[in-house]
């Protein structure tokens, strides 16, 4: 369990072209740090041709223990 924060660069059509791990807010483990980043390079928005290219943000993913 724990949180995961990823920073993204998203192009213009809406697709993820870079993602990595912030260790800033990040108490998550490998398995945690693993998943988020694929579904982070996974994730899709929408596009926009007046965006900035590419847009930078963050996405934070939150593991509950089962």
């Amino acid at each position: 369990s724990g949180d995961v924060v990823v920073i993204i660069n998203v192009d213009l059509s809406g697709r993820v072209v870079a993602a990595q791990i912030s260790e800033a807010g990040t108490t998550g483990d490998a398995c945690t740090r693993r998943e988020a980043l694929r579904a982070a390079q996974l994730s899709r928005f929408s596009s926009s041709t007046d965006a900035p290219n590419p847009q930078v943000g963050e996405i934070v993913y939150r593991f509950i223990a089962q």
